[in-house]
């Protein structure tokens, strides 16, 4: 009784606020990302909902580039110095020269990207609202990175709300085209952006000074640039499954199969993703306090509880997976979705590991530890991929490639976290 009582104590919900307000939000984007592509599944042709889910996996391959370093470099460096308001303008004057130079790179180049990006040429002038869609979201992670330094809590998962969760579902529902969606989204989405960034300023007094911006570009850049790496080679990993379908099959209903269940994948990382969220600024600010034993103490809890979650995840799919499907895209689901989910979905084990402790490395080192991790285990995946190329292997065979890739991911990861945090003082 005494511990239920401690539990549900105002001391131990405020403690935990950051854990209990981000879980529900980051939960609820969840569901409403379950909600997005079973509306599209009904909606939408079959061809119309595989160039709907390779849209969205193309902006995820992508923002890593976009966002130079700056998700993690943002929320960093402000939770060390959170009176140094002066990283919000620096941040926002970089993300504004890449955004730009994307645009015109993707745009000039659109025949080219939209054969690799779809398989077919014919999708070039999905390129342009693709490219702005992106551009929004590099804003937007800009501002939740900062308020997540700040700790503000509700202002920051509000945001992520209305522009990660809401925004999408009701777009879609205002219109099943695939590139007027985009548009439409990456419009709403830039104005939202504007929007909070006039309320930061206000809320924070924020001033641009010239002298500051440089000062803190130089040092967000030394710290995210080589991370950009790594972020490339996470989602070069995630995105090469979908790739690889397009190009040896090239039927985009296949493709739009293994796009989903690469989306499936991805939302067992969201389900673990504001542990990520909220450990980065604890963690730096643990550092800055000399609490190790505090940040020792959360990577046994949070290893142990993921992986135990993820096994239970992945047993209710393999067993309910008529039952789960049904109520993620309707009784009218391709039924091949599944042959190819179940294979893909034992990497999670790996990358559910990756998610949770990346948030250490970031953390305590300067360096990119994680991009090294990532890049090994790209390169294994890629030399997975020329011998099943050079040896015709089966379509199954790559995805169990992209499995053992990212389980190598989670180990290293795991190794490489045990070993920093029995090392530091």
């Amino acid at each position: 009784m005494f511990i239920l009582t401690d539990i549900f104590s105002l001391s131990f919900l405020t403690k935990y606020k950051n854990y209990f307000v981000t879980f529900g939000i980051e939960f609820l984007i969840l569901l409403l990302g379950f909600i997005i592509f079973r509306i599209a599944n009904e909606k939408m042709t079959e061809v119309g909902f595989s160039e709907y889910t390779l849209s969205r996996r193309n902006i995820s391959f992508l923002q890593p580039l976009l966002m130079i370093g700056l998700g993690v470099a943002v929320p960093r460096y402000v939770s060390i110095y959170p009176q140094r308001n002066s990283f919000l303008p620096a941040s926002l004057f970089l993300m504004s020269i890449v955004s730009i130079l994307f645009v015109i790179v993707l745009t000039l180049g659109s025949t080219v990207f939209s054969h690799l990006f779809f398989g077919n040429e014919k999708y070039y002038s999905y390129i342009l609202p693709m490219a702005l869609l992106l551009v929004g979201y590099g804003f937007h992670a800009i501002l939740y990175g900062f308020l997540r330094g700040k700790k503000e809590v509700y202002f920051s998962n509000l945001i992520q709300l209305l522009n990660i969760g809401i925004l999408p579902v009701l777009i879609l529902f205002y219109t099943q085209d695939v590139k007027l969606l985009l548009y439409i989204n990456s419009i709403f989405l830039m104005f939202n952006c504007l929007v909070f960034i006039l309320l930061i300023f206000l809320k924070h007094k924020i001033r641009i000074e010239i002298k500051s911006c440089k000062e803190d570009s130089i040092l967000m850049l030394k710290y995210g640039l080589p991370r950009v790496l790594g972020d490339f080679a996470l989602l070069a990993l995630l995105t090469f499954p979908t790739y690889i379908v397009l190009s040896l099959q090239k039927n985009v209903l296949i493709g739009g199969d293994v796009a989903y269940s690469i989306t499936l994948f991805n939302l067992v990382g969201a389900a673990f993703g504001p542990l990520s969220l909220v450990l980065l600024p604890e963690i730096a600010s643990f550092l800055a306090e000399k609490r190790i034993d505090l940040i020792k103490k959360r990577f046994y809890v949070f290893v142990v509880i993921s992986l135990f979650l993820t096994m239970i995840g992945y047993a209710l799919f393999y067993f309910f997976h008529d039952f789960v499907l049904n109520l993620l895209l309707g009784s009218n689901h391709r039924s091949e979705i599944f042959e190819i989910a179940k294979v893909v979905l034992l990497g999670s084990f790996g990358y559910v590991l990756y998610i949770v402790l990346r948030s250490f490395l970031d953390a305590i080192h300067v360096k990119a530890k994680n991009a090294t991790n990532l890049i090994i285990a790209l390169s294994v995946y890629i030399g997975l991929i020329l011998y099943g190329y050079s040896n015709e292997v089966s379509i199954q065979s790559y995805l169990y490639y992209f499995v053992i890739s990212v389980n190598l991911l989670g180990l290293l990861t795991f190794i490489k976290t045990y070993y920093t945090l029995k090392e530091i003082k």
